[in-house]
């Protein structure tokens, strides 16, 4: 399953695109920053998105190769 993801993201610039997925976009600017943790994070564009926000991120992911892009 890693080989499968790590491929994935190692053909492709971008898998998801570099804006937040759109639903986590409006739960995060309707509600006061805390703590998130995002698991299955890809390449972490939610977790910038958060972070940015004043969120204080953890996030991880499966591939090895989403992994060092965030």
């Amino acid at each position: 399953m890693q080989q499968f993801w790590d491929q994935r993201y190692a053909e492709n610039e971008t898998v998801y695109g570099l804006s937040p997925n759109h639903f986590f976009k409006q739960f995060i600017d309707s509600r006061r920053p805390g703590t998130i943790l995002l698991p299955a994070e890809g390449e972490g564009r939610n977790a910038v998105y958060a972070a940015s926000k004043g969120w204080q991120v953890d996030a991880f992911d499966f591939s090895e190769v989403a992994g060092e892009r965030l």
